[in-house]
């Protein structure tokens, strides 16, 4: 009895089990149409929204792309209207500034020439002045150099009379000639001997040997015969300075020196410029 009892209990149990279960399954089976009708019409609405917004976006896309073409054939027109202007412009002004650069350059060519002109007169005009100045100044220089030259010339006429007087000249001649003649003799040794060496160099010491000999000899009658010329050109020479420089007075006229004593000046030089013999005495130059 208890078994059937038992079984009968696990009967209905499972019954209830299997209507449950089919009740599940039937609400299941109704849901899943449900939800698969709601995924695509969710997809379905999904994909209209995106296709209505590729159209919005495309659409939008189309206009921005007709705006910036528009507004870059208008800004192509009015850079090509603005560069027309501009080469117009230029070209026109180009003449103009030819024109204006020209007449510059002729005005800068006419004010250049002018100041080369005046700079050249001035030039001239220094130049001259100059050169009369030098002129001048060379013509006083000549002359004063006319003046010493003729002055030194009476000197040295008077210092030779001096020295080698007329009644003893030859004899002082001859004895400064041979008080000379060994050191001459040598100098003129000395510069055959670096004459040779300067030109001749190695060859000097192959011949030196067999030329001595007659060297010495040649140089003994040299320096004679150099003695007789030189007694001969010194007495030329006096005669020629007595003829040119000197008269029956003396060459120079002397004078005794004012405020000194014992001392003879020019006669030329005090009566040129007295004033600055006296003033060199007073300040102790002369």
């Amino acid at each position: 009895m208890v078994m059937e009892e038992v079984m009968s209990f696990v009967m209905e149990k499972l019954k209830e089990a299997l209507l449950m279960m089919l009740n599940f399954g039937g609400q299941i089976l109704l849901i899943i149409p449900k939800f698969v009708g709601q995924l695509i019409m969710k997809l379905v609405n999904f994909a209209g929204q995106g296709l209505l917004s590729l159209k919005n976006f495309g659409y939008q896309i189309l206009l921005l792309l007709q705006k910036f073409f528009g507004q870059g054939l208008l800004s192509l027109k009015s850079f090509g209207w603005q560069m027309l202007l501009s080469l117009q412009n230029f070209f026109g002004q180009v003449p103009l500034m030819l024109k204006n650069l020209c007449w510059q350059a002729l005005v800068t060519l006419k004010n250049f020439a002018v100041q080369a002109l005046v700079t050249v007169k001035n030039f001239g005009v220094q130049a001259l002045v100059t050169l009369k100045n030098f002129g001048g100044q060379a013509l006083v220089a000549l002359d004063n150099f006319s003046w010493q030259v003729k002055n030194l010339c009476g000197e040295i006429v008077s210092w030779f009379d001096e020295v080698f007087p007329p009644e003893t000249s030859v004899e002082k001649i001859n004895y400064w000639f041979h008080l000379a003649l060994p050191y001459l003799i040598i100098a003129l040794f000395l510069s055959l001997f670096i004459l040779c060496c300067y030109f001749f160099g190695g060859l000097l010491f192959n011949v030196i040997k067999s030329l001595l000999k007659t060297v010495c000899d040649v140089l003994i009658k040299v320096m004679y015969y150099l003695k007789i010329a030189c007694v001969g050109l010194i007495s030329i020479l006096k005669h020629v300075f007595t003829c040119c420089w000197q008269s029956k007075e003396p060459v120079i006229k002397m004078m005794k020196a004012p405020g000194r004593i014992g001392i003879k000046i020019a006669r030329f030089t005090f009566e040129n410029n007295p004033k600055l013999y006296f003033t060199n005495l007073r300040a102790g130059n002369v």
